[in-house]
């Protein structure tokens, strides 16, 4: 990001850049098709030190970003793996991996009351904010805001009149009521701002009301709860990426959670046929699948693979593709693989 001014009274950044402006303007139709990264967990562990594993997960977050990627897979690919320590089956580069992609991919607002302080944080200051469309700034104004939550005791009171729902905090000055649901208190939710006010009085937002009634009554803004990928599919917003982990390379594609599945799968290898991409056939749901140092042979050869260890990776896929056949370096890294296939690919993706 730009910077902003300095001294006292200084602006905040100026978000009206056109990179700002365009990605929050709404696409008539929305968007409906998706784009599916897989990457193995063993990238992690071939960082030398916890502050350059965390350098790469914010490397690799950045890019998801910025090619509007909405679900990363996070697969398992060596069955001797050192496991997490937190007895939840995952390896300890699994585990760090999906906890600092979700820590960069939830608004700055919502950090502290979502995601508890856990070691594999640490180094979570080191990493450059994503700066994503649905990280709103508190005087932005967008009809869909992430939001969390509140319980009780940090909530106000119900609004009068009003039946079942609960307080959320969406990054504005006050509170959101979101009526219609009793949601879990900790729960992070996506919203549609609503054009009134109810209940209790938002700093900036009342609707209306005369002066002496907002003395006593003060008046709040109101929303609905929706699903996470509506500001995707109504307004073509891109909305953040899901983290999938998948315990073996097998689940990356057998828990797919669209329905039908992966219509379109790419497999990325330097054995693979020069990526010439002149254009990309009509998806649902597309899935770009990365392997670690050995590539995605060495990923169906351990034996945690799900396949055979003799399976030809190129059968897996619709297109095995080498994205920089060109390279004049003896290896690519993954997280560079991953900035060259989304930069090749992106101008053939539809809008």
């Amino acid at each position: 990001g730009g910077g902003g001014g300095g001294g006292k009274g200084a602006q905040a950044e100026d978000t009206s850049r056109p990179t700002a402006l365009n990605m929050l303007r709404p696409r008539a139709g929305g968007r409906q098709h998706t784009l599916s990264i897989a990457l193995p967990a063993s990238i992690v562990d071939n960082a030398q030190s916890w502050e350059l594993k965390a350098m790469l997960v914010g490397q690799i977050a950045r890019a998801l970003t910025i090619f509007s990627v909405d679900e990363v897979v996070l697969y398992e690919d060596r069955s001797d793996a050192a496991p997490s320590g937190d007895g939840d089956g995952l390896s300890r580069a699994l585990a760090f991996f999906a906890r600092n992609l979700q820590y960069l991919e939830t608004p700055q607002y919502l950090r502290r009351q979502l995601l508890p302080f856990h070691r594999d944080l640490k180094w979570v200051g080191l990493l450059s904010p994503l700066d994503a469309p649905h990280h709103l700034r508190k005087n932005e104004k967008l009809q869909y805001r992430e939001g969390a939550v509140l319980s009780s005791e940090h909530a106000p009171k119900k609004p009068g009149g009003e039946g079942k729902g609960c307080w959320v905090n969406c990054g504005l000055s006050d509170p959101v009521w979101v009526s219609g649901a009793e949601i879990p208190s900790d729960v992070r939710v996506t919203v549609r701002m609503e054009g009134g006010s109810r209940g209790r009085r938002g700093s900036e937002d009342s609707a209306e009301g005369d002066g002496g009634e907002e003395a006593s009554q003060p008046r709040a803004r109101s929303a609905v709860a929706v699903p996470p990928r509506e500001p995707t599919t109504k307004l073509g917003l891109y909305w953040g990426y899901q983290v999938r982990i998948a315990s073996n390379f097998k689940n990356v594609f057998d828990e797919c959670p669209y329905e039908g599945g992966y219509d379109l799968t790419f497999g990325t290898s330097e054995r693979g046929e020069a990526l010439g991409v002149s254009r990309v056939r009509r998806f649902s749901h597309l899935l770009l699948v990365f392997g670690g140092v050995g590539g995605l042979e060495e990923v169906l050869s351990d034996e945690s693979s799900g396949y055979p260890a003799n399976t030809d990776p190129a059968s897996l896929f619709s297109r095995y593709v080498n994205v920089c056949p060109g390279q004049t370096s003896r290896t690519i890294r993954t997280e560079e693989a991953v900035l060259i296939a989304l930069s090749a690919l992106s101008p053939y993706l539809p809008e």
